[in-house]
């Protein structure tokens, strides 16, 4: 038998870093509808958000914390698209947050690696194995489960949020 003291420690890391993922991911969902539900201004955050970020990573490169490249007009203009899809994401996703419930929300945004899978097979990058591709398949089947049942359906907040996983799908699949 296997000595339970003996498990290799990466694993129990692996575990901590899932579940914390998980907390993160879930207490972001509620935040942000709360700030939606009870801010007007929630683009105003997102503009704030990216600023704070900008201003952490510079600070943290000339306090030596971390180690990143500056700035230069080269990699500006390759990650243009990047930053463009991902902030427009993130728009959607808040104003879609004013109209869907919290659980629909969270099932709609489980559509992005379908979308993806869709994305990448057009733009040629092959097709993904037979279990993968029923994976995505039945989680997309849940959703639209889910949606059916939905007695708050809001069209509006919907629309946004599949408009969201688009912006999404096509940042993920510039690079």
């Amino acid at each position: 038998m296997e000595n339970r003291s003996d498990a290799d420690p990466s694993s129990f890391l692996s575990l901590f870093a899932a579940i914390s993922y998980g907390i993160a991911s879930m207490a972001m969902v509620f935040i942000n509808k709360a700030i939606v539900m009870q801010y007007s201004h929630s683009m105003t955050l997102l503009t704030l958000q990216q600023v704070a970020t900008a201003l952490l990573i510079h600070v943290g490169r000339k306090t030596g914390y971390t180690r990143s490249k500056g700035l230069d007009l080269q990699t500006a203009k390759r990650l243009l698209p990047v930053s463009l899809f991902y902030n427009a994401n993130v728009a959607f996703a808040l104003a879609s947050l004013k109209g869907v419930n919290i659980p629909m929300y969270i099932a709609i945004k489980r559509l992005t690696p379908l979308a993806v899978l869709i994305a990448g097979f057009f733009a040629g990058k092959g097709r993904p194995s037979t279990q993968v591709t029923l994976s995505v398949l039945l989680t997309a089947g849940g959703v639209v489960i889910a949606a059916l049942g939905d007695f708050s359906f809001d069209v509006f907040g919907y629309g946004l949020a599949f408009v969201s996983v688009f912006f999404q799908c096509r940042q993920c699949t510039l690079f």
